[in-house]
């Protein structure tokens, strides 16, 4: 689904040279007009709550690194669970903190997270890595560090599937028709603008990405401008990466198919709510049952493991 974005570094005007801009490392996103209630109330029908609930013990001490809304801090903490979270957007942390004050949430970065070595049982980190525009890498290397040995991390990534290059080609072909309003309103998503191009400051960092088999997808506006949205992966790119920061992975699962299918084609396809998974209708229902699952799933799910050296 589309999302408000914000970035980080300053908002200057666009009349200020290229070479003046500070470029922005990740994507904002701005949780704060969404209820908080109902995106709580929600956590209990995703599909990531039975898998939490599986995969981390009762009472453990779990980090969300990069905690959004902060809705899987509230809705763990309700279950027994020892959170912590960080998250880059201030005002997101802000409002959270008002409505929950008891949940330690803070401010901060999760290429540089300031919690001491091994002080967490698990780490969620759920939509998060591929918006760095230098890559997972550096938070991987910190919820490897952060994370106990024998301590378990679940991450999720877009997938680079066949959606995404039916995707890609759609935002090829139509964005400057994309852009427009009255379009954007039929397929049901925000009518937000962008600023202009600034993406040259970025194309090192983005051609790394891209030289090493890793798709980009931008966002793109009415202006024909384009910002850096997020990286995609294949399983193998990210259990790679993974594996590189010193982690075993445990299970490779792909969630999301009917999210998949809204995100592209919108009311077209179906309707979505805060409290409840995406409702197809049957065109929607058609598109499901016709494609490969591969080839319509939104996300990559990643079990993982710190190894316990001590035990093997």
């Amino acid at each position: 689904m589309d999302w408000p974005m914000a970035w980080i570094g300053p908002h200057r005007s666009e009349r200020i040279p290229m070479s003046d801009v500070t470029p922005a490392r990740t994507v904002e996103f701005d949780f704060t007009q969404a209820d908080l209630t109902e995106l709580v109330a929600g956590c209990a029908a995703d599909p990531l709550a039975a898998i939490i609930h599986r995969r981390i013990a009762p009472g453990s001490h779990v980090l969300e690194a990069g905690a959004g809304s902060g809705k899987w801090l509230k809705a763990l903490a309700d279950r027994g669970f020892a959170v912590d979270g960080i998250e880059i957007n201030a005002a997101n942390v802000e409002r959270c903190r008002a409505a929950w004050p008891d949940i330690p949430f803070i401010q901060g970065d999760v290429e540089r997270m300031p919690y001491g070595d091994a002080a967490f049982d698990a780490i969620l980190s759920l939509g998060v890595v591929e918006h760095l525009i230098d890559g997972p890498e550096g938070a991987l290397a910190e919820m490897h560090r952060v994370l106990r040995p024998g301590g378990t991390m679940i991450l999720t990534v877009p997938d680079a599937n066949a959606s995404f290059r039916l995707e890609r080609a759609k935002d090829h072909i139509f964005h400057r028709l994309y852009g427009w309003d009255a379009v954007r309103r039929l397929l049901g998503k925000p009518t937000t603008t962008y600023s202009r191009d600034t993406e040259r400051q970025r194309l090192d960092a983005i051609g790394r990405r891209r030289r090493s088999g890793i798709p980009v997808k931008f966002s793109f506006a009415p202006d024909h401008g384009r910002r850096f949205y997020e990286y995609r992966f294949t399983a193998a790119h990210i259990t790679g990466l993974i594996g590189a920061a010193g982690f075993e992975t445990i299970a490779v699962e792909r969630l999301y198919h009917a999210d998949r299918l809204y995100q592209i084609f919108g009311r077209m396809a179906g309707t979505a709510g805060m409290k409840r998974p995406v409702s197809l209708n049957p065109l929607g229902r058609l598109l499901l049952s016709s494609l490969p699952p591969s080839w319509t799933d939104h996300m990559i799910l990643v079990v993982a493991r710190r190894p316990d050296r001590r035990h093997g």
